[in-house]
């Protein structure tokens, strides 16, 4: 499972270290904020952690309620990332990462919060996607449960978001995020929180209406293991342990569904303080933890599966496999692509596309980006942009083949792909957009909206995509791969037939021809299909 990411230019200092490095790490959450500070030693596969706290800012508290974090929270947060930096320094830390989840999404004054923690400590925020906390959350569990076989159910049940992944032999193929974190359901049904039965039933009708459309998202065939992580399935392990319901093997509990299920009926019975004093649970903890459970309950039920593993970790855990396993560069084609395809693979699946003629258009789209790299100059992080956009570029087809380019832009965008920031995600939706018809344009208001740096991606790429996809105008496969020679004003495509084809390529002749035209508006030479 690896990942497609944007990350600080420093992580790529550390690839290939030779000396040890402390680093910070901080999971902004809605209920709270974990802090932590590790030392990474050259040969060493486990960091070494050196400091580690939880601190109980309840960001969701109001932003669920009224949309803002107000300011006295503001300031706690300020203070809390002041004094973090302070101990940084002491301990000797060169370099902090920090990311922030489902409240600072919601948040209407999020930048606000940024620039005061920048200013203060500075320490630069990243609000990260559901996406991208799915994906963390799953590298996290990987650190520590075997996904390699079968179909595996992911489940973070936060203070504001439920993330939930499938994984099919280790690869991430549907990544979702709803709005059913823990504190985000506490607070909606706040008129019910001092009735624990009245609750339970409001939580349970909330779920079932939701039910159809989770199930979606676990495609066909059974579930082989369900894992769930978070504080509050952690809590609930811990509780079952006290009965002896908890069995534990190589670090990950197991808990059975009926368990949870009988557990989530005593917290039911007992009001907020008896929690605390009957349970011994924390403040922080005993509200939120009965709408988890039933969140963790549901889903299992959903899943049709009788246990529960319970690994204990997060996103800390997710981001320090990320930095142990090596993926610290900006991008890396070789550690990001398996998941991006698998995921636009799967995407492709759901909506019927022309596989064959999907995986034909990516392969030479691939050999004309790598023999063309003197005119285009982009990177890898690009040409895992153009097979994501190779593989999707007809989806749209499933709603109408006419202005299907359009119909696929809107399908890719809507979407969550596995792999790919927001940002990333916007740039292929565009090169399906493009692959035909109309060039990119600034009159078009989504590709008016990126900067700068990215249009001249999209109309790069796109015009290599135009041309991948005009060798494969048959949709038949048979040119098998393509030689490119770069001359003056033209470039060459010197096609290879698939083995038992005999065509002259009239068509894709034809195809290069008008589709090229983009190409030689960007570079300022003109494609060329030879003979074969």
């Amino acid at each position: 499972m690896q990942r497609c990411f944007r990350r600080p230019a420093w992580f790529r200092s550390l690839r290939g270290m030779t000396e040890l490095v402390r680093l910070g790490i901080v999971d902004m959450g809605s209920n709270a904020i974990r802090m932590m500070v590790v030392e990474v030693a050259p040969g060493r596969t486990v960091p070494a952690v050196l400091d580690s706290q939880r601190l109980p800012v309840r960001l969701g508290r109001d932003v669920f309620h009224g949309g803002k974090i107000p300011e006295p929270t503001v300031r706690a947060v300020v203070d809390a990332f002041r004094r973090f930096r302070a101990g940084c320094d002491r301990a000797g830390v060169k370099h902090i990462r920090a990311v922030a989840t489902s409240a600072m999404r919601d948040a209407r004054n999020r930048d606000v919060v940024i620039d005061q923690v920048r200013e203060a400590s500075g320490i630069e925020i990243e609000v990260i996607s559901g996406t991208e906390e799915a994906y963390l959350l799953g590298l996290g569990v990987q650190s520590r449960v075997d996904l390699r076989e079968g179909r595996s159910l992911l489940v973070d049940v936060g203070g504001g978001s439920v993330e939930v992944l499938l994984v099919e032999k280790g690869q991430v193929v549907n990544a979702s995020s709803y709005r059913l974190g823990a504190l985000r359901m506490l607070q909606a049904f706040s008129a019910s929180a001092n009735n624990g039965e009245g609750f339970v039933e409001l939580m349970q009708r909330h779920l079932r209406s939701l039910e159809q459309r989770i199930v979606g998202r676990f495609g066909d065939g059974r579930i082989d293991r369900y894992v769930a992580t978070g504080g509050n399935i952690d809590s609930l392990a811990d509780l079952l342990a006290t009965r002896g319901a908890v069995r534990r093997s190589e670090g990950t509990d197991c808990v059975l569904l009926e368990d949870l299920r009988r557990e989530c009926a005593d917290l039911a019975l007992l009001s907020y303080a008896e929690r605390m004093e009957k349970k011994g649970l924390k403040p922080d903890r005993a509200d939120t933890i009965l709408p988890a459970g039933l969140v963790y309950q549901r889903l299992g039920e959903i899943a049709g599966v009788d246990r529960i593993l319970v690994p204990r970790v997060g996103i800390k855990e997710g981001l320090l496999k990320e930095l142990v396993d090596g993926h610290l560069g900006s991008f890396s084609a070789a550690d990001h692509v398996d998941t991006v395809l698998s995921a636009c693979r799967a995407m492709g699946h759901k909506y019927h596309f022309e596989a064959a003629h999907a995986e034909a258009v990516m392969g030479l789209a691939r050999q004309v980006f790598d023999q063309t790299h003197e005119l285009h100059g982009l990177d890898a992080r690009a040409r895992v942009l153009l097979d994501a956009a190779s593989l999707l570029h007809d989806i749209g087809t499933t709603v109408n083949n006419a202005g299907h380019h359009k119909h696929s832009h809107y399908l890719i965008r809507s979407s969550e792909i596995v792999g790919l920031t927001g940002e990333e995600q916007e740039i292929v939706a565009l090169l399906a957009r493009y692959h035909r018809k109309a060039a990119p344009s600034r009159e078009h208001e989504d590709f008016a909206g990126l900067r700068r740096k990215e249009r001249l991606v999209v109309e790069r790429l796109a015009a290599i995509l135009r041309v991948a996809d005009a060798l494969d105008r048959q949709h038949a496969g048979v040119v098998h791969s393509v030689n490119l020679r770069v001359k003056e004003d033209v470039v060459e495509l010197k096609p290879v037939l698939a083995e038992g084809q005999t065509s002259r390529l009239t068509l894709e002749k034809r195809a290069v021809e008008e589709k090229g035209e983009l190409f030689l508006q960007v570079f300022g030479k003109a494609p060329k299909l030879l003979s074969p």
